[in-house]
């Protein structure tokens, strides 16, 4: 569990939380079949968990948000046979991504989070591609 009290607000963490969770399920053709991780975030704690080798998307989201730790923990990102990352800017919008390396889903993820000065509060992968 990973804790970022100060720097979350509860209004941006909403909005990207009413979005959804994002789904990745193309894998390379070289991947494990079948493999999944996921990144849960709570608002009101701050706190952020992450799963991953899990069987299923949903049984990573759940992993995901039990090992954050608090009530109101809600998965950001599931991914299949890849990576996913969770990312914060200065103006305290959130962002999430997911790609096929770990260096690939930290470039995205501070590619597709509004703001400036986004930094990487949490990445989750699967197999070969951590």
């Amino acid at each position: 569990m990973t804790t970022i009290r100060s720097t979350i607000i509860r209004g941006a963490a909403a909005v990207v939380l009413a979005t959804g969770a994002t789904v990745l399920g193309a894998a390379p053709a070289n991947a494990a079949p079948d493999t999944w991780a996921a990144i849960a975030v709570s608002v009101e704690t701050g706190n952020i968990g992450y799963s991953y080798e899990q069987p299923s998307g949903s049984a990573a989201a759940s992993a995901a948000e039990n090992e954050c730790g608090a009530s109101d923990c809600r998965s950001f990102v599931r991914v299949s046979n890849g990576c996913a990352a969770v990312a914060q800017a200065r103006n305290l919008a959130w962002g999430w991504a997911y790609a096929a390396s770990l260096e690939e889903a930290k470039r995205a993820v501070v590619r597709a989070t509004p703001g400036r000065g986004a930094r990487v509060l949490a990445y989750a992968c699967t197999g070969a591609h951590r």
